[in-house]
């Protein structure tokens, strides 16, 4: 996924704006765009646009690797940078994708742009400030209020004071209990008299992602769902330990990459989670072995479901299904499965199961984990294939699918399992122990998962 990008400059190098009393000049250089003549200061937000129409529930889903995004609402302020909280601007952006608010570009890749400059009272004086941002759903499923009451000092009848590290719990009443996608970011800013801004702040993925996308499924009697069952839940997100900075590619090859598990309020007990269920009445006309080969029948006898939503629905290797979700990422449980694929009946009773674990090599492994423990300080590190965490802006993988589309270039064609593809490929269960997950991100790293 592509990222969300704000920007202390204006976006295109050389451009000079005009009006009736002053000339502001832009200059580009490696890092960005930055004011140069009178000091003008002047932030550029762009946040990626690319959007399904597809969303069911208050996020978008999670189809494929695919880099994009469907939030409505970014919200940005700007502290003092001594820690105390004092806000000293905000600025509130709804109907994102009205051209009335944003405008679309396509410099680096595509999405909507606004600039906001700020005047008078709202400029800040030289010194140092934090600049936070949080794009969001317009019905999200967290409880936003920890974003919403932001406001600067002297609003309100008494003094606000903005913490770090806020606390995003998923919503009493939702029926979404397993997370859903939400960018953020922050950058640290040096205002010298008389210059502009020039560094970004890139707000990026907050929370991991799972699927399984498989074929081959094995044939047995009364199978209805192929469930994806993770070890542990969170329950809450954490916006903090923020890794604000330009990924540039799409979970490989990426700089810098972090481990954090920003989820909190973990679930209670030693019961599973279900992350993701395949209902496959829904991808099968009927759950038959007609031909005796042990597998449940494809061909005239697979359909996609998602065929019926029109235009621009997602399409899938025929003979296949899909199921993922976007993660509250969790640490791992010692001496715990960590993922598993069930294979149950109407009722939930297992009737056949894979341990889903990382490859061997995955660069996971042996990593130091950050993770939430009222602070930043502590970590844990993934040494085990099958005991491992779900760190955020990680997606884990069973399968290739790196498009919404099988094949971008015939939209709404749900291809043939011939010729392969690579960039869209099923995992099969036939006569599979294991399954092997593959992680990405911009997504920072795309795992790609192996199933036993």
């Amino acid at each position: 996924m592509k990222k969300n990008y704000l920007l202390g400059m204006a976006l295109m190098a050389s451009l000079s704006f005009y009006s009736c009393d002053k000339e502001v000049v832009y200059v580009q250089d490696g890092n960005g765009v930055e004011s140069v003549a009178d000091g003008a200061q002047i932030i550029t937000l762009q946040v990626e646009n690319g959007g399904d129409g597809l969303a069911t529930r208050a996020g978008r889903p999670l189809y494929s690797a695919e880099a994009k995004q469907t939030i409505e609402n970014v919200k940005l302020w700007i502290c003092d940078g001594d820690g105390a909280g004092n806000v000293k601007y905000v600025k509130e952006i709804s109907d994102w994708n009205t051209d009335d608010v944003s405008t679309v570009y396509t410099t680096g890749g595509h999405g909507r742009q606004t600039t906001i400059e700020l005047k008078g009272a709202d400029k800040l004086a030289a010194g140092t400030y934090k600049i936070y941002a949080v794009g969001y759903s317009a019905t999200s499923d967290y409880d936003l209020t920890k974003v919403t009451e932001v406001k600067k000092i002297e609003e309100g009848g008494g003094k606000y004071t903005f913490s770090e590290n806020m606390v995003l719990p998923i919503k009493g009443g939702d029926t979404n209990k397993i997370g859903e996608e939400i960018f953020a970011g922050q950058m640290k800013l040096t205002v010298e008299k008389g210059k502009g801004f020039k560094k970004p702040v890139v707000l990026n993925r907050q929370v991991a992602g799972a699927f399984a996308y498989v074929k081959d499924i094995p044939f047995m009697e009364g199978a209805r769902y192929l469930k994806l069952v993770a070890s542990a839940q969170n329950k809450s997100l954490v916006l903090g330990n923020f890794n604000s900075f330009d990924l540039t590619g799409n979970g490989s090859g990426n700089a810098n990459v972090k481990y954090v598990v920003n989820g909190t309020n973990g679930k209670s007990g030693s019961d599973t989670c279900v992350i993701s269920t395949i209902d496959l009445n829904k991808w099968f006309t009927a759950i038959k072995d007609d031909n005796k080969d042990n597998l449940i029948d494809a061909g005239e006898n697979w359909k996609n479901p998602y065929s019926s939503d029109g235009k621009g629905h997602p399409t899938f290797q025929k003979g296949s299904a899909f199921g993922g979700e976007f993660v509250i990422p969790f640490a791992h449980v010692d001496g715990k499965q960590t993922l598993t694929l069930q294979l149950t009946n109407a009722g939930g009773k297992v009737l056949r199961s894979w341990k889903v674990n990382l490859g061997s090599t995955d660069v996971q492994l042996n990593q130091a984990i950050t993770y939430w423990n009222r602070n930043w300080d502590s970590t844990i590190t993934d040494t085990s294939a099958n005991t491992y965490s779900l760190v955020r802006n990680h997606l884990y993988g069973i399968g290739t699918r790196m498009n919404d589309e099988a094949n971008p270039g015939k939209p709404g064609v749900d291809p043939d399992p011939n010729p392969e593809n690579p960039n869209d490929k099923p995992e099969s269960l036939n006569n599979k122990q294991e399954l092997v997950l593959k992680v990405n991100d911009n997504w920072e790293v795309i795992h790609g998962m192996e199933l036993d």
